[in-house]
């Protein structure tokens, strides 16, 4: 019997469930190592594929956009190394993997074995730079490890040849890929130390996959181009990729060519610009050490001249007339002096002469006398203009000024009135006016 009490789920509840768990549990990319069992492309470029192992499969998706930038086209029975993130989808209850690269399996092995040897190798110190031999500037053989057919070789020669048409080149032949790859390129590296010709050894290749450059990470070269007394350029694979040969050897060049040009650094054409250099140097040193000969030569001259007695007697004679002239120059010049001190006693004495002085006090008296008559004549002319200013402004405040212009002055009692308080009924009135005076008594006061 079913129990209503217990909690009912939806079908798109438990696919949202297990989704979540799906994405938290793969919240980043995963690695997988299976076979591509089943393969299917779309119209619109997508490839479904199914892997397997040996007791499941899981389906996948390669979307278009990312399909187009694969280095490894994808292929039934491809025993691949896939990076992919595990997604889950809701409506069909369904998971799946999103697939992100794609590689062969046996590059991923490839590329553990090499990082684990390069650690080795670095631990130990081959890889550091105080160890890398420099090149000779001026090489004078060069042996070259490669294969013998391809293009390779005919780009190192023409280069070569061209920038140091004299220089003398050995070719060693050996495989470039495949099982014996190291052991052949060991084996020419070993006989060309025992020879000890070569001032520059170049090991090239073209460019190649992975795979085939194996033979490039193997231990044993590694440690033979180490131990090589003989500087070592490496020109392996493509610019991108980076071998332990590289890695180990003096210099690491991107392409054949280039290490070609890096081997022949110092070409013909500039050797020849050095030696016109060292010419020109030479010739200006040379130049220098003649001046410098022919300076010391020239003052080897002036000291014998020096030493000669009739040039002594010349200087001193020219000594004695410098003396000469200087004593002279010194008397007149005290000469003068004294001169001068005269001329200033003379101007003393003429300003202490009784005569002068007396003169001197008269013209000064004179003008004194001319100073005061002329400050008493500026007094009296000053206080004349303050009386005159003062007398125009009495005449201007006098009441007498003012009944000129028609007023009069009315006294009560003998004082001037202005206010009917001031009157009384028959008292007796004074009128002045400007040419008189009126007598009158008070009939009627009217007040306003």
């Amino acid at each position: 019997m079913i129990n209503t009490e217990e909690k009912i789920y939806s079908v798109s509840e438990i696919n949202r469930h297990v989704k979540e768990v799906i994405d938290n549990t793969f919240s980043t990319h995963i690695m997988i190592e299976a076979e591509i069992s089943q393969m299917q492309k779309s119209q619109l470029g997508h490839i479904y594929i199914t892997l397997k192992d040996d007791k499941s499969s899981v389906r996948c998706t390669l979307w278009n956009t990312r399909a187009k930038g694969l280095t490894i086209s994808p292929k039934v029975g491809l025993k691949a190394l896939i990076k992919c993130k595990v997604s889950f989808y809701e409506k069909t209850g369904s998971y799946q993997l999103d697939i992100i690269e794609i590689s062969a399996a046996s590059t991923g092995k490839f590329h553990e074995l090499f990082e684990e040897l390069k650690l080795k190798l670095k631990s130990e110190g081959l890889f550091e730079k105080k160890f890398k031999k420099t090149l000779p500037k001026y090489p004078r053989s060069i042996s070259i490890i490669t294969s013998l057919t391809g293009s390779v070789i005919q780009d190192i020669l023409k280069i070569i040849k061209r920038r140091l048409p004299f220089i003398e080149i050995e070719i060693y032949s050996c495989n470039v890929q495949g099982v014996n790859c190291a052991e052949s390129i060991i084996k020419q590296l070993i006989t060309i130390n025992k020879k000890n010709v070569s001032d520059v050894i170049i090991i090239a290749r073209g460019g190649g996959s992975l795979e085939d450059l194996i033979g490039y990470n193997n231990e044993m070269l590694a440690r033979q181009i180490y131990n090589s007394n003989i500087p070592t350029i490496t020109a392996i694979g493509h610019e991108t990729d980076t071998t332990i040969a590289d890695l180990v050897s003096d210099i690491r060049a991107a392409t054949p060519s280039e290490a070609a040009e890096i081997a022949t650094r110092e070409s013909a054409d500039d050797i020849l610009n050095n030696v016109n250099n060292y010419l020109n140097n030479i010739h200006y040193t040379s130049q220098v050490l003649i001046n410098n000969l022919k300076s010391n030569l020239r003052e080897y001259k002036n000291n014998i001249d020096k030493s000669n007695p009739v040039n002594k007697i010349n200087n001193y004679s020219q000594t004695i007339d410098i003396f000469y002239e200087t004593i002279k120059s010194k008397l007149l010049k005290n000469i003068l002096l004294e001169r001068e001190k005269i001329n200033l006693m003379n101007i003393k004495l003429k300003s202490t002469n009784p005569v002068n002085q007396i003169t001197e006090l008269e013209s000064k008296l004179i003008n004194r006398k001319e100073n005061l008559h002329n400050a008493l004549k500026n007094i009296i002319t000053n206080k004349r203009n303050i009386l005159k200013l003062k007398n125009n402004t009495i005449r201007d405040i006098s009441p007498l000024n003012i009944l000129k212009k028609g007023y009069s002055l009315v006294y009560s009692n003998g004082r001037i009135v202005n206010q009917t308080a001031d009157f009384e009924i028959n008292g007796e009135l004074k009128i002045k006016v400007v040419d008189g005076e009126v007598h009158s008594s008070v009939k009627k006061i009217k007040k306003n």
